[in-house]
């Protein structure tokens, strides 16, 4: 049974953030919120003026290709998503 002479330790202080989650103290214990990573992702890909939507699509909404509109770049949506389901699954 490895004791506290073992390993070397260091106290950094309070946890405050953490692989993109922060930790708030409060009266009751401590809260985990990803607010600033929110934030960062809403920066990093220029939506922060963007609207919220309570539905993600419109019903009965008919897609058609539009040869003048501007391609999607891949990489970025790859970017997006990753960033996203990383925010979700965290």
């Amino acid at each position: 049974m490895p004791n506290d002479e073992e390993f070397e330790m260091t106290n950094l202080g309070k946890l405050t953030y953490f692989l993109s989650m922060e930790f708030t103290e409060i009266s009751e214990g401590m809260v985990m919120h990803q607010m600033k990573y929110e934030s960062d992702i809403l920066k990093r890909f220029n939506m922060v003026s963007c609207n919220s939507s309570s539905s993600p699509d419109e019903n009965n909404l008919k897609l058609v290709i539009k040869e003048e509109e501007e391609l999607v770049d891949p990489t970025l949506f790859k970017q997006i998503v990753g960033s996203l389901r990383y925010l979700c699954n965290s």
